[in-house]
């Protein structure tokens, strides 16, 4: 049986890089692609498909916003409009990177019914360095709803690690390499499919 994930990320390279998040997502989709099928959606300056490897990749029109969560929704519809003819209906499991994507995988989820996962590789605390706005809380509101609906919730690094816990409570599960994740993956296929039988 193949299984097919789809990864949602704000940033992937070359199209759309805005710090490290876009390599590491990259580095991780190509590294899982030798064992799963992978499709990747993430905003761009145009709205195509091409392949990077053996990953599936999907774009959809990108525009700057000067308020992050009004972006947000935009992708959401974005996303939401350009998924049903792109990606395979039968996707297994959606792995999301970041708050803005946890929040579009939330979304995607219900609608499709299967599970997601949250990759956190920074947090709005940690972003901010404490300061607080109405920003930084409508934000905050925003990763704590997202990640706590998400089955598994994946840190990236100690720090993330940390402020999961302590800032929203959320106990996440530190990843050390990508056979973590391989198994995050191969449990939650194999428990969605004993709870279908």
């Amino acid at each position: 049986m193949v299984i097919r994930v789809l990864h949602i990320s704000t940033e992937y390279p070359p199209h759309r890089v805005v710090g490290s998040l876009a390599f590491q997502v990259r580095d991780l989709v190509i590294r899982l692609s030798s064992k799963y099928e992978i499709h990747l959606i993430h905003p761009a300056g145009f709205e195509g498909n091409y392949i990077d490897g053996n990953v599936y990749v999907h774009t959809v029109s990108d525009r700057w916003f000067s308020d992050v969560v009004a972006y947000m929704h935009f992708l959401l519809v974005e996303v939401l409009s350009r998924i049903p003819y792109v990606v395979p209906r039968d996707i297994h499991l959606i792995h999301a990177h970041d708050w803005i994507s946890s929040v579009i995988a939330r979304v995607l989820s219900q609608r499709l019914r299967v599970p997601y996962l949250a990759s956190v590789y920074t947090t709005e605390p940690m972003r901010s360095g404490g300061s607080i706005n109405l920003l930084n809380l409508s934000i905050m509101d925003w990763e704590k709803h997202a990640f706590s609906s998400a089955l598994y919730v994946i840190a990236h690094n100690k720090q993330a690690l940390d402020s999961l816990l302590r800032d929203y409570g959320i106990e996440a599960i530190e990843i050390e390499s990508i056979e973590d994740i391989e198994r995050i993956y191969d449990d939650t296929i194999h428990n969605a499919n004993k709870a279908m039988e």
